[in-house]
Order: structure tokens, then C-alpha cells, then sequence
């Protein structure tokens, strides 16, 4: 009888952050590694509130060398969000549930505190 052994691998390295706002909308930014030393994201939106409530994955632009950048990019289109459908509503919460293997705790709060965002990260 042949043993055969299945190995899965990832598909490609991500850095999750799950962002929440402060009248409960929910985002996923998603950073990923294209192995050839850049970085390309995208932000998943959870908005159970407004009255387009679902939920839709937006490409992040650029897609650059810079993790920075990337974070930065996602912010943004988090807050444009926020701004066309609920101008009161604003990020409370950043969580980095698998630690920071891309964009570190003190660069992400760089970029945050850059952009005015006044809030902590949390790192697992």
C-alpha cells in the first residue's frame, strides 16, 4: 500500500488587520507579498448598517514596494468609506490579529499618527 502525503502552502503571504468603526462597520485589510519584494492590498468592507448594507472587496491602489504605502492606501479607502456613508461615523479600533509580519507595530502607528488617526494598534 503507497502512503500519500499531502502538503498545502500558501498561496501567497498575508498580513491581515481587521479595522472596526465606531458605529460597528467592520474592514479586513489584506497586504500581500508578491515575492518579488512588493506589496499589493485590498479592503474588505462589512457594513451591516448603512442602507447599501453588504459586503465588497476593494482593490487598493498603488500596489507599490512600500508596505507603507499600502497601509496608508487602505486607511484612506476605509475612511473615504466611512465619509460617503456615514460622515459621523470614524475608525475606533485597528487589530493585527497574526502580529505584523509585513508593516510593524510602530510603522503602522507612524503612518496612523501621519494621517491624523488618533488610535493605538493592537498587536497579538
Amino acid at each position: 500500500m503507497a502512503t500519500t502525503i499531502l502538503s498545502i502552502g500558501p498561496f501567497r503571504t498575508v498580513h491581515d488587520i481587521n479595522v472596526a468603526s465606531k458605529n460597528g462597520r467592520s474592514f479586513i485589510i489584506d497586504i500581500y507579498e508578491d515575492g518579488n519584494g512588493g506589496y499589493e492590498s485590498e479592503v474588505t468592507v462589512l457594513d451591516n448598517i448603512s442602507s447599501t448594507n453588504g459586503s465588497w472587496i476593494y482593490k487598493v491602489s498603488p500596489a507599490t514596494t512600500s508596505v507603507e504605502d499600502n497601509f496608508k492606501a487602505a486607511i484612506e479607502l476605509i475612511q473615504k468609506y466611512l465619509s460617503s456613508v456615514d460622515p459621523k461615523d470614524s475608525i475606533s479600533d485597528i487589530h493585527n490579529p497574526c502580529n505584523c509580519p509585513f508593516i510593524s507595530e510602530s510603522q503602522q502607528n507612524n503612518v496612523l499618527a501621519s494621517m491624523g488617526v488618533n488610535i493605538r494598534l493592537r498587536v497579538n
